[in-house]
């Protein structure tokens, strides 16, 4: 979404309100000079304060929906333009340096936080949380705690509320681990006498890490005995202990969590398991490892539109794997979604629900389960399936949600800041062509059919990007209908153009990073999520369909040609002038959040006594308050829709939304 900043905000600040200095004025004059006829512009992302839900998308027979969008931290990860730093530390520093920056932010109104300049950390204590106060590294891979203890948890948020940890990376001192997976080998247990567990959440509400790696774990990277905790954009490899009880886990206990946009490999497994483990939402992730309902989950758990990768080396009990020994009897078998699969566990005491995902089992010759984007599937079935991969039944398409979501979410949408990154990137088709036999065919259509017809595709990407979050390919019928299963391949070159490619030249398949079962429908746009896309180079696609009556999809030649859409993470790019100007403007503000509103809003950095006021852009005082606490919470359900400012006059304001 595109907006403007509002010139009314800047002149009702400096001059109607006289709630800055002179000096302020020149500032906000200057910002408002640079910003005349500026446009710019910035996303909302999942778990974001202020995003919305569509309710025209709302499904009565799935009353579940509505209490899905409650999951994780109520209110939104605060962004970062509203955490006050208050303690600053550098490398070197240990736990208890940490733990006392800690205590001593703790003693602060607000939302604040402790900064880790980028070096290295050494975490030879447990790190307590406390309400309110945040770690932020400055950048993510340059701010390193290497756990050296071998005991309880790295990072404890204890019986605590609006405490994360952003941007940074928190990695085991004992190196890679020996073994990728579980083999049921006692080798799996590969620290015999270190139990920890990196972060732990426990008996905690509203908590997060976003953009966090957790890396080389002993024990669990992650346990969330615990409600409405936000896990966003981690980056999760490797544990030591993968044996037996409850080792090697990212560890779902708790209810209304919410897992989004993470990779996670080479752990035992990802599990919601426990008797509170309700209304959990995964969501948007890159997982190269099965996601498990492992034993006794109270059920009403959504996992939709997720990438679940199985790598080839993954166990099967059917071959053997490339660095333990093989096993036939105890082998582990694994798929992308798995109830119970010992007698000793319990089943779900509600069904499950799987939609929208890709699932590939490259450890099961390249099976594609639960992957059909039209069908919604449910279980766990039963304890101990004869054959896992039916345990998930589909359900009838009749029951298939009818906004296409059963995670409405609206993404996109103005977050209220300045930025000079687009958070979207669209990527044109350089070349494109089909080849059918010995015979290639560069026109308006593209064609695919098993075993005749392949489709070739070039993109160039720049390099001029920040991260890609994801890469999503998009094609729409055209001609021809068809059905089945299309994979989107990485061709091994791209020494070709639609004019030279032949039998002869054409790029080979190097991997599979893309697949999708469906009815692909004339005139309907259909959607690859990628694996595997990097910033600055140049990719070939191979449109490929393994099984199924054959499809025409548009060429850039035609009415709707191939489009790569590219999730750009914009969080780490350096602010533009203006952007620095309005965070020096508000460095010493009031924080109100969430931002927009619908019934409260609460504003913290505040002092017990202040004079809250609450103005409409006309200059009206609409509410007045005197704050009782730090934190003080204000009812806005009778005001009208629109922009507003609250203020604590003769110190700051903030401007906020009502929606």
């Amino acid at each position: 979404m595109e907006y403007y900043i509002p010139s009314s905000l800047l002149i009702l600040n400096a001059m109607n309100f006289n709630l800055f200095k002179y000096k302020k004025v020149i500032v906000c004059s200057l910002i408002f000079l640079l910003c005349i006829g500026l446009k710019v512009r910035a996303q909302l992302k999942v778990g974001d304060p202020g995003v919305r839900f569509n309710s025209n998308k709302y499904d009565s027979r799935y009353p579940q929906m509505k209490e899905w969008q409650k999951a994780g931290v109520r209110g939104g990860i605060p962004f970062l333009k509203d955490v006050k730093v208050v303690k600053t530390l550098t490398s070197g520093a240990n736990s208890d340096a940490i733990n006392n920056a800690i205590k001593d932010a703790s003693k602060s109104s607000g939302l604040v936080a402790v900064l880790l300049k980028n070096g290295t950390y050494n975490i030879n204590k447990r790190i307590v949380m406390k309400s309110n106060v945040s770690l932020i590294g400055e950048t993510r891979d340059g701010v390193k705690c290497i756990i050296s203890m071998t005991s309880s948890d790295a990072f404890s948020f204890y019986k605590v509320r609006k405490s994360g940890i952003y941007t940074l990376t928190i990695q085991g001192s004992w190196g890679k681990p020996k073994y990728d997976w579980n083999y049921s080998l006692d080798a799996n247990d590969e620290l015999k006498n270190n139990d920890n567990i990196s972060v732990k959440f426990n008996d905690s509400e509203d908590c997060w890490l976003d953009k966090v790696n957790i890396i080389n774990s002993a024990k669990d990277p992650v346990r969330v005995p615990a409600n409405h905790i936000t896990l966003r954009d981690l980056r999760v490899d490797g544990a030591h202990k993968k044996a037996g009880g409850a080792q090697g886990y990212f560890f779902i206990q708790g209810a209304y969590n919410l897992i989004t946009g993470c990779k996670v490999t080479h752990l035992r497994h990802i599990s919601l398991q426990g008797s509170k483990v309700e209304y959990n939402v995964v969501y948007d992730n890159d997982f190269k490892q099965e996601v498990s309902f492992h034993s006794g989950d109270k059920g009403n758990n959504l996992i939709e539109n997720n990438r679940i990768t199985l790598p080839f080396d993954m166990p099967n009990s059917k071959a053997d794997t490339p660095n333990a020994v093989y096993n036939s009897n105890k082998e582990p078998n694994y798929y992308a979604i798995m109830g119970p699969w010992s007698s000793q566990h319990q089943n779900s005491k509600n069904p499950n629900f799987i939609f929208k995902n890709q699932c590939l089992e490259q450890n099961h010759n390249n099976a594609t389960p639960w992957s059909n984007q039209n069908l919604l599937y449910k279980g766990p079935r039963q304890v101990k399936p004869s054959n896992p991969a039916t345990n998930f039944p589909a359900l009838a398409t009749s029951l298939t949600p009818k906004g296409g979501t059963l995670y409405p979410i609206i993404l996109g949408e103005n977050t209220g800041g300045a930025t000079n990154c687009s958070e979207e990137e669209i990527v044109l088709l350089s070349e494109d062509a089909y080849i059918q036999g010995s015979q290639t065919y560069n026109t308006s259509q593209l064609r695919v059919e098993t075993g005749k017809r392949v489709t070739y595709l070039k993109f160039g990407i720049p390099s001029n990007l920040p991260a890609i979050k994801s890469a999503t390919l998009s094609l729409t019928v055209s001609t021809d209908s068809g059905n089945g299963r299309v994979d989107i391949n990485k061709g091994t070159s791209n020494n070709w153009t639609e004019d030279n490619l032949s039998d002869t030249n054409k790029p080979q398949v190097s991997s599979i990073i893309g697949t999708q079962i469906s009815s692909f429908v004339v005139g309907k746009t259909y959607t690859w999520t990628l694996r595997d896309v990097k910033a600055g180079e140049t990719i070939t696609l191979l449109v490929n369909q393994i099984n199924g009556n054959d499809v025409s999809f548009w060429s850039k030649e035609g009415t709707n040609p191939p489009k790569l859409t590219l999730s750009l993470d914009c969080s780490g790019v350096e602010p533009t002038t203006i952007q620095r100007l309005l965070i020096a403007e508000n460095k010493s503000s009031i924080v109100a959040y969430p931002n927009p509103a619908q019934n409260y809003i609460t504003v913290s950095n505040i002092s017990k006594g202040d004079e809250l006021i609450v103005y409409n852009f006309s200059g009206k005082i609409i509410l007045k308050k005197a704050a009782k606490n730090n934190n003080e919470t204000i009812n806005i359900s009778n005001l009208k829709k629109g922009n507003y400012i609250i203020s604590i006059q003769g110190k700051s304001s903030h401007k906020f939304i009502k929606k």
